[in-house]
């Protein structure tokens, strides 16, 4: 008798430990279809975020390059057409800034003289200015130094326009006398005997 009692009392406890380990299965296995369905979840919404970065890339790609190609013609004969190309590189977003000529593309730092860089770089600070317009004054100093003089009153014309089209107020130091040709408010500061004089 004593056999079958020990007998009895190990087959409850070895069922009370199947029961104990079939409800930690099926606890396992409720929280795998949940976790399942989240990664599921959480690759639809990256898919979706991918199509909206991409969207949204194309959208600023397309601002940046439209802004700067325009101020470029504007002051350029035969002026480079500029091209911004946002692509995924080691996991991060990276931004290739590039000037187009007919079927070449090349670097703005490789590209020739007559102040071109300068010219793209002033259109670029603007066209990141239009992305965020937290404020409506811009500060330049000497921004187009490296502009050939031939270029500096068409230079001027590219500020005017781009002041009135986007609506802002540029506030720009030189030393070139046509880069004021199209100011509306002209301030001439002469240093005198260590002293600056306002005209």
């Amino acid at each position: 008798m004593v056999d079958i009692e020990n007998i009895k009392k190990s087959f409850f406890q070895i069922k009370g430990k199947k029961e104990s380990i079939e409800e930690r299965i099926n606890k396992i296995n409720q929280s795998l279809i949940l976790k399942e369905k989240r990664l599921s979840n959480i690759s639809k919404a990256r898919e979706v975020i991918q199509i909206v970065a991409q969207q949204t890339q194309q959208k600023l790609e397309f601002h940046i390059s439209k802004l700067v190609t325009t101020a470029l013609s504007a002051v350029l004969n035969n002026a480079p057409e500029f091209i911004v190309k946002i692509s995924t590189r080691r996991n991060q977003s990276e931004c290739d800034l590039l000037f187009q000529k007919e079927d070449s593309l090349m670097k703005p730092i490789d590209s020739s003289g007559g102040g071109v860089l300068d010219i793209a770089s002033f259109a670029l600070r603007i066209a990141y200015w239009s992305l965020r317009k937290n404020r409506y004054t811009l500060i330049f100093d000497e921004p187009f130094r490296n502009v050939s003089h031939n270029y500096q009153s068409k230079v001027s014309k590219m500020v005017k326009m781009l002041s009135e089209k986007l609506g802002i107020q540029v506030i720009m130091v030189s030393h070139i006398p046509e880069a004021i040709d199209c100011a509306d408010k002209v301030i001439e500061v002469e240093m005198k005997y260590g002293k600056s004089y306002i005209n």
